[in-house]
């Protein structure tokens, strides 16, 4: 082979399976400066182990959330917890879920006892103590101000437009301050649940409220809206503050519905601008209640494969494990997911992503799944290195890595990925910082380049990858190699 020729080093199986086992060791530790040319395919193709699954379980900004609520004037819960404090009633809810181990819990803050004073000591203090609370059970928040929770009589809970806007430029401060513990925080404050309803929207000026929203917040928080013609009616979806903009639906049956929050009918402009805006921020959901499958769903549980679809034609990031799982002690969809086996061609025929390695352990041996599992695995990102290559000359050494997302959403809320190059003290000798991973699509490939002087190399001991949200943790690639402290290790040089 001529010298300058691209020389690919061919991994057969057996030999590919081996070289995954741990860190990725170069063939023969071989030296970066005597090689021209090198290129590792099937790098995602290596099945996880458990421990690995594991690490991808815990990884931030995805996957299924928490309900929680909390009256700040009392630091109660409501409803059916109004008998415990909303600390005690997030502990119970995380020992319910922790097999499903969510990431996320969506947080209502009622300011119902304010709705026509401004928040006072006791109401910050509660929400404080609340969000110290959370980030001890390592959870971010999907977070949503409300005042009426009776909404059987939602006029005596209800504030003023004018109150609205002073409690959102009394809170911004706070807002800002826990940004690092907020994934989205929902436009709330309207309706029943802070849900918007037609009749509370028609008595307050939206507008008014979502601007003062927009304007009182960090530029980087994302706000999710109930209906899609609550951006569109008061928001160019072009400028900066549509682009912060996202989506919640909060009445998934899998089939359509008026209350869907672009409407009934798939074929409807807002459908498809919907499905469109959603690649670039981030959607939430909820399906119905189990105890009203009875009223909502012909008494059916809800469809798997039906779900699976609609939170992949919407990109959705995260959903409620509250909804339809295990409520009151009875088994509802979620539950029975867990007994319906999910296949290649089940995944194809509902044109879902999937990666291959997903349905083999890692003897090679093929492995049953279950749609619980699908939409616990890929809701949200799953990002893989697909290959890697570099070669050198006699001054640098050029690196391409490719990312790919098997996951049903691009990872929007991810705010920081770099390639590092680590010392043996695992310590940064160079870092190059990658800017698109927030919008990588379902499927596509990013191709990530970087060129490094051989005297930085040489220092160096390990290729790694680290990707983080504002939580400043950092997140396991779904590839079977090492992973530590936040970096996932692609490569070890020498």
């Amino acid at each position: 082979m001529t010298e300058g020729i691209i020389m690919k080093k061919v991994f057969k199986k057996s030999t590919l399976i081996a070289v995954f086992l741990g860190l990725f060791l170069l063939q023969s530790q071989q030296s970066l400066s005597s090689v021209k040319a090198v290129a590792v395919t099937g790098y995602d193709e290596k099945p996880l182990t458990e421990q690995q699954n594991q690490e991808m379980a815990n990884n931030t900004d995805r996957g299924f959330r928490l309900e929680l609520n909390l009256n700040v004037k009392t630091g109660m819960g409501l409803w059916g917890n109004a008998d415990k404090t909303g600390i005690a009633q997030m502990k119970n809810a995380t020992a319910t879920f922790a097999d499903d181990n969510p990431r996320l819990a969506q947080v209502y803050f009622y300011l119902t006892d304010y709705k026509n004073k401004p928040l006072d000591k006791t109401a910050f203090n509660n929400m404080n103590q609340y969000f110290k609370k959370l980030k001890q059970n390592h959870l971010q928040a999907v977070l949503r101000f409300a005042y009426i929770w009776d909404d059987a009589h939602p006029k005596s809970q209800e504030p003023t437009t004018e109150q609205v806007v002073a409690h959102i430029k009394q809170l911004a401060p706070w807002i800002a301050q826990h940004r690092n513990q907020i994934a989205n925080l929902q436009a709330g404050f309207i309706g029943a649940w802070g849900e918007w309803d037609s009749g509370a929207r028609s008595r307050m000026n939206e507008k008014a409220i979502l601007q003062a929203l927009l304007a009182n917040t960090p530029k980087d928080l994302f706000i999710q809206v109930r209906y899609y013609n609550i951006k569109s009616r008061n928001i160019d979806p072009q400028s900066s503050d549509g682009q912060r903009v996202g989506f919640h639906d909060d009445y998934l049956i899998g089939r359509p519905h008026e209350w869907n929050t672009a409407g009934a009918d798939p074929n409807s402009a807002e459908w498809k601008a919907m499905a469109e805006q959603s690649q670039t921020v981030p959607v939430d959901g909820e399906m119905i209640w189990g105890s009203a499958n009875a009223s909502d769903n012909n008494g059916q549980l809800i469809s798997a494969p039906l779900i699976a679809h609609r939170l992949a034609v919407d990109h959705f990031t995260s959903l409620s494990i509250a909804h339809n799982y295990k409520e009151d002690g009875k088994d509802y969809s979620l539950s029975s997911w867990k007994r319906q086996l999910v296949t290649p061609t089940l995944l194809e025929q509902y044109k879902l992503p999937y990666q291959k390695s997903w349905f083999k352990d890692t003897n090679d041996n093929e492995i049953s799944r279950s749609w619980y599992e699908y939409i616990r695995d890929y809701l949200g990102y799953r990002l893989a290195v697909k290959d890697i290559s570099y070669q050198a000359d006699e001054k640098s050494i050029d690196y391409q890595v490719n990312l790919t997302n098997y996951g049903l959403a691009a990872p929007v809320l991810i705010n920081k990925a770099e390639l590092v190059l680590l010392n043996a003290s695992k310590k940064a000798v160079a870092t190059k910082e990658i800017t698109d991973v927030a919008h990588l699509q379902s499927l596509q490939v990013l191709p990530i380049e970087w060129q490094v002087d051989k005297a930085l190399v040489k220092k160096a001991k390990y290729l790694a990858f680290k990707f983080t949200g504002y939580s400043n943790t950092g997140n396991r690639l779904a590839n079977n190699i090492a992973f530590a402290k936040g970096y996932n290790y692609l490569l070890t040089l020498k």
